[in-house]
């Protein structure tokens, strides 16, 4: 019982790291309440060709969270400074 509660615990500790590894390549840049502003700045950042990934609202939850890539962040961000 113990060696199976053991690796399981391994399993979730090596899981948490290979995640904070692979959030660690993207920066928050937006967090958007309304779908109008998500979608405004999907488009900008679609059109720019900066790859973003979307966080969507989850239970409990009423915004969308929008990651780009480390090395496009200022771009990105100056992007959605001169459209706004």
């Amino acid at each position: 019982m113990y060696e199976i509660i053991a690796v399981l615990s391994l399993l979730f500790v090596i899981y948490s790291l290979y995640r904070s590894h692979q959030n660690g390549k993207w920066k928050l840049i937006s967090s958007c309440i309304n779908e109008e502003e998500y979608m405004l700045i999907l488009d900008i950042l679609t059109t720019a060709d900066i790859p973003h990934k979307i966080q969507p609202p989850t239970a409990g939850q009423s915004h969308y969270d929008i990651y780009v890539k480390i090395e496009d962040e200022v771009r990105a961000i100056y992007l959605l400074q001169t459209v706004s």
